[in-house]
């Protein structure tokens, strides 16, 4: 009985700083978020739409590029969106609410997951602008292109793989049995 309160302290402590790095984390990347809402919002409200979406529709640009293109404003209201809904998790995570658990276990998986996701996203940027038509002036520019990309897509690799152990750490030591009972669960999570 004597060695589950120390590691009960140690689940407690654990909690305690992960959830208020986070909230700090969270109260950071909302106010960014809320930047970036605003700037879209006042920025694309000056730009003549119309004149953009007619040039952009006589280049060869993949349908990602354009659909990202046309809904800054509500990729960034979505961002926003998100940022909040973590610093709630986080919070929920500091007092200790099992759905501030859930929710802060599913964010770790999902951010892993969209980070490996992130990384076809920018490959697959980079074959866009490597496969533009060649121009004798640009033959540089691309042979240094490639050489960005490689370099890009290594630490990509590399940082990805990194908060994926990182997040798969955190969601381990979340689903020790003394942390979960902190959260009222008794049951191992399915």
């Amino acid at each position: 009985m004597a060695s589950a309160a120390p590691a009960s302290a140690a689940g407690s402590a654990f909690v305690t700083v992960t959830a208020k790095v986070s909230i700090a984390i969270g109260v950071v990347a909302t106010l960014y978020a809320a930047v970036q809402v605003i700037a879209a919002w006042i920025l694309l409200g000056q730009l003549d739409t119309d004149a953009v979406l007619g040039f952009l529709a006589t280049q060869p640009i993949p349908w990602p590029v354009l659909w990202v293109l046309t809904h800054l404003t509500t990729i960034t209201a979505a961002f926003l969106a998100i940022c909040i809904a973590f610093l709630m998790v986080s919070v929920g995570l500091l007092r200790r609410r099992a759905w501030g658990w859930w929710g802060f276990v599913l964010f770790m998986v999902v951010g892993a997951a969209v980070n490996f996701a992130g990384i076809a996203a920018i490959d697959a940027t980079f074959s866009w602008v490597q496969a533009l038509p060649s121009q004798p002036e640009l033959e540089q520019a691309k042979a240094e292109l490639a050489a960005l990309r490689m370099l890009t897509l290594a630490t990509l690799w590399v940082s990805t793989l990194v908060f994926a152990v990182l997040h798969g750490l955190v969601v381990w030591q979340l689903c020790r049995r003394d942390v979960r009972a902190e959260f009222g669960m008794t049951r191992t999570p399915r």
